[in-house]
């Protein structure tokens, strides 16, 4: 890695952290975008990929201008998945920041507390991004959702499935509430199937100890094993299936991180099966994934940080940015209120192989979903 290259890159963007005077004056002088996620606790490397791939964005429309001469500035804070530090960031940087919009907020207990705190409604801001495919946030005006829903998810590993063959299905779900709508939505999937699932079975939130679900699986011997649940506690439950010398082929939804798994678990990963929301930044035969490999390339930065999460953050950056361009393109100064307009208008809006359209009463922008297998090499092809 060109080391040097990388700093002054990152060095381009320190003044996201520098306080703004507030107001029109502010926004006039820079677009100020916020990301509040998790970029310490369990979900921290996801996190700071996601946060990456969105800097590498916003820096390659500032090195063409910005939108139309006036540079964004990305603002990163730290909730350490807690719902209640969520908040209060996001509170921090309204009252001290003057946001046009909020990137890639993760999880749906924390997205909830943030809705719950009044904070968005009061002020009119779209968050691009949420990084959650709970079915019950998708009905919010101010949500604009990138990735596919945990239903859309269940229904290509289904699919998947059933060219297997496969009808013995077992379900393990983390006591989240992305577990405990996805594990719904999973049953009626079923039922439309007529499929009765051979175990459903509650881990508790982050709860490593996986001894008693292991006793549960045992004696069902499934085909397929479908697990919902966060990186931490489905690496537990992956090394416990297979510790316990159990054969079903493993299916998780994209609430894991692939890479994160691959390096936790070496060979014991796989053949995991891992659901994802955006195109493959390895195979790279999506223009946007070309574009985002280049680009990495060009900044000397390290091809580890090329992976699904960086590529969200990527693919979800450049929606924002083409969102404020064409903001922009009818206002001398971009409000809150333009970014979610501009956002409504992007029909059928082609980023390079990513298909993404919203409406004004259309807030689930994609349903793109596909599977990516980890090899015994701990590589991740799709």
């Amino acid at each position: 890695m060109n080391s040097h290259h990388f700093f002054r890159f990152l060095l381009s963007l320190a003044t996201s952290t520098v306080l703004l005077a507030g107001g029109a004056t502010a926004q006039n002088r820079e677009l100020v975008v916020a990301q509040v996620a998790p970029f310490g606790g369990p979900l921290a490397v996801s996190g700071r990929d996601f946060n990456l791939g969105a800097m590498i964005a916003f820096d390659e429309v500032n090195s063409q201008g910005g939108i139309r001469g006036t540079p964004v500035r990305l603002i990163s804070r730290d909730d350490g998945y807690r719902p209640a530090d969520t908040v209060a960031h996001v509170k921090d940087v309204l009252a001290n920041y003057n946001p046009v919009a909020l990137l890639g907020m993760w999880g749906s207990d924390s997205v909830q507390a943030v809705l719950d705190s009044g904070a968005l409604t009061d002020s009119g801001l779209a968050v691009i991004g949420v990084r959650s495919g709970v079915s019950s946030l998708r009905s919010n005006t101010q949500l604009f959702h990138i990735r596919a829903s945990y239903r859309d998810e269940v229904q290509r590993i289904l699919d998947q499935i059933a060219t297997m063959g496969s009808s013995r299905i077992a379900f393990v779900y983390e006591d989240d509430a992305f577990g405990r709508e996805a594990i719904e939505d999973a049953k009626t999937l079923m039922a439309v199937r007529n499929i009765k699932p051979a175990l459903l079975h509650k881990q508790g939130k982050n709860q490593l100890d996986v001894a008693n679900a292991i006793a549960q699986i045992a004696p069902v011997q499934p085909q397929a094993l479908i697990i919902i649940a966060n990186t931490p506690v489905a690496a537990a439950l992956i090394k416990g299936v297979r510790t316990a010398a159990l054969s079903p082929f493993i299916f998780t939804t994209s609430t894991v991180d692939a890479e994160q798994m691959a390096s936790q678990l070496g060979g014991m990963a796989g053949g995991v099966a891992v659901a994802q929301g955006v195109p493959s930044p390895y195979r790279a035969s999506a223009p946007i994934a070309l574009e985002f490999s280049k680009r990495i390339r060009d900044l000397g930065i390290d091809p580890a940080r090329v992976n699904f999460s960086s590529m969200e953050g990527y693919v979800t950056a450049k929606v924002l940015i083409e969102g404020l361009r064409r903001s922009a393109a009818v206002s001398k100064g971009v409000s809150r209120k333009d970014v979610v307009k501009a956002l409504e208008g992007m029909q059928r809006t082609d980023l390079g192989g990513f298909v993404v359209e919203f409406a004004a009463n259309k807030r689930e922008g994609s349903r793109y979903v596909n599977l990516s297998m980890i090899g015994t090499d701990g590589r991740i092809r799709q």
